[in-house]
């Protein structure tokens, strides 16, 4: 990713996400070439992980993306109000109540419960032509999905119900990211034989989809009918271990950055922060640079005395306790002045600070290190067809 233009002073919102739309294009194009001849399914729930989701799925259907997974109801309605055709699954929740407005805007539910399925056919009994739907099949997850055992009374019931079409079957994986837990593999079976078992019952599972975006860079036996990437797309990888593999890479998409609006030289002794009497004293001269950031935006109270952020190319280390709006960093190494650039994900110069890398930090995953960049946090997009 190319380094953003730098925001300048005054600041319109206190940090800035630059998301690189042609990196999110690139990703999705080096996925698509990879499973060919196998449909895409773009995961862009949660708004796009942080990345904006209008934007980011018109990129990708000016690609040829025509499938989309959302979570929400109200997720794919903003994406056919953003001009998003195509169809666009509810992978986590489709509530039979929320039936009208999925059919006026075409979104496709997904069937993870007998009482909720049974529900669903009710709804749409005599209200117009069958209603595609998915069905998510419980492997191994224990989350959501018809269990194994239950597959038989789905068949019958669906066989019995010809207001729902049956466009495609799915699970979820739960250790693909782990490419040394054999889970994954009866997983994906047990989807096969879900599968089997529908076929065998006159209902046709329509396309099979179980590949997230460890199971596609990783395990080829699971790419099925189609594959549904989400964290690949904005160019992480699910796991350190997996890579695109030789003379591929993804390319992240997103960086953040805010701007010093303070510059303090305190002595040693001064206490800093939250944290009665100073959760942090300066063991030595000490150039403080004030950055207008905090937990509301994402950047996390438990990132306080374990990461750096990037001043002028060097690591200032973050001092005393991350507030809700206010972070403080050690920038005596780095030197600062006030509207001086502050990187928290990204790069300035040789150096950079990566999703994994706070993910590390914080004891979490990067999933929700993105998912977590707050709405005070201004998105500005470059390139792309997202804007």
């Amino acid at each position: 990713m190319s380094p953003p233009v730098s925001i300048a002073p005054p600041l319109l919102a206190p940090a800035v996400a630059f998301v690189d739309l042609d990196a999110i294009a690139a990703n999705y194009r080096a996925i698509r070439d990879r499973v060919a001849p196998r449909d895409v399914i773009a995961v862009v729930k949660a708004n796009a992980y942080g990345h904006g989701a209008r934007e980011v799925a018109r990129t990708l259907a000016a690609e040829g993306a025509r499938r989309f997974a959302v979570a929400h109801t109200a997720e794919g309605v903003g994406l056919r109000r953003a001009g998003v055709g195509g169809e666009i699954l509810l992978l986590s929740h489709a509530e039979p109540a929320e039936l009208p407005i999925q059919r006026a805007y075409g979104l496709t539910p997904v069937l993870y419960d007998m009482a909720q399925a049974a529900e669903l056919a009710r709804a749409v009994r005599g209200s117009g032509p069958p209603l595609a739907v998915h069905v998510e099949l419980d492997t191994g997850m224990g989350r959501a999905g018809i269990r194994p055992e239950d597959v038989g009374e789905l068949a019958a019931f669906l066989s019995r119900s010809p207001s729902l079409a049956v466009a495609g079957t799915f699970a979820n994986l739960s250790a693909a990211d782990d490419p040394s837990s054999d889970a994954t593999a009866r997983q994906v079976a047990g989807l096969r034989a879900g599968v089997e078992a529908l076929r065998s019952r006159g209902v046709s599972p329509g396309t099979v989809h179980v590949a997230n975006s460890a199971a596609i860079l990783g395990m080829p036996d699971a790419w099925c009918d189609a594959v549904r990437p989400g964290l690949a797309l904005y160019g992480i990888a699910p796991s350190p271990s997996i890579s695109m593999g030789a003379g591929a890479a993804l390319v992240p998409a997103m960086a953040v950055e805010t701007r010093v609006v303070s510059v303090r030289r305190v002595p040693a002794g001064t206490p800093l922060g939250y944290g009665g009497g100073g959760r942090f004293v300066t063991s030595r001269q000490t150039t403080v640079a004030v950055l207008p950031i905090g937990y509301h935006d994402g950047f996390r109270r438990g990132f306080s005395g374990k990461i750096s952020m990037l001043l002028r190319g060097k690591a200032a280390p973050v001092v005393g306790a991350v507030s809700m709006d206010v972070t403080l960093v050690d920038a005596t190494e780095s030197g600062a002045e006030r509207g001086d650039r502050a990187v928290f994900l990204g790069a300035d110069g040789a150096a950079s600070i990566t999703a994994w890398d706070l993910a590390r930090a914080a004891g979490t995953i990067p999933y929700e290190i993105l998912c977590g960049i707050g709405p005070r946090v201004r998105r500005v997009y470059r390139g792309g067809q997202g804007a």
